[in-house]
């Protein structure tokens, strides 16, 4: 069996998505996952327990409205980025296979390829090692030595998450602190 191109990229593709599942496992609570055994007592106090919600709250309306529209936007955005990439992927294939095409334009070519391919492996790792710190949902693009953070508006940025984002950030692209942009999406 011939190992070729597309299995060494398949291969590396695994790996990364291993390594982020991983991470992933390591990194998330799991306090939540630990179920009450026979032995744990609960107070008569505490069965049936519910808490109030006002339907009056405006700001507990705009904030899941927030949270939405925040959701919704990172959604679309993860389908025009993952457009694009294709897009670019399938024009670099079909630089590499045009029989025409000197050696120059296929080495470019390929290079670019493999940026693009790496490049996709920081976001998700980036992305995914993010939401393990505890935010809800992110998105992280990387632009040569650049890279940009989308966060829900509603996970409330403050100094420390901005350390924690960027400290991740720098640790997984290797990007300077000043190129680093973090935005809150409404």
């Amino acid at each position: 069996m011939k190992i070729g191109k597309r299995h060494i990229i398949l291969a590396g593709l695994v790996l990364a998505l291993g390594a982020a599942v991983y991470l992933n496992w390591q990194f998330a609570p799991t306090e939540s996952l630990v179920l009450p055994t026979k032995s744990s007592t609960v107070s008569d106090s505490e069965l049936g327990k519910a808490k109030f919600v006002s339907a009056k709250a405006g700001s507990d309306v705009q904030d899941t409205n927030s949270a939405t529209a925040s959701n919704s936007t990172l959604a679309e955005s993860r389908l025009n980025r993952q457009t694009a990439r294709d897009t670019v992927l399938d024009e670099l294939e079909k630089q590499l296979k045009d029989a025409s095409s000197d050696s120059a334009l296929k080495a470019q070519a390929l290079e670019s390829r493999t940026e693009h391919v790496n490049n996709i492996q920081k976001e998700n790792t980036t992305e995914t090692l993010i939401k393990a710190k505890g935010f809800s949902d992110c998105m992280v693009f990387i632009n040569g030595d650049k890279v940009t953070v989308l966060l829900p508006e509603s996970d409330g940025l403050t100094s420390e998450k901005v350390s924690v984002i960027t400290e991740i950030i720098t640790a997984q692209t290797g990007a300077d602190i000043s190129n680093i942009t973090i935005t809150p999406v409404k």
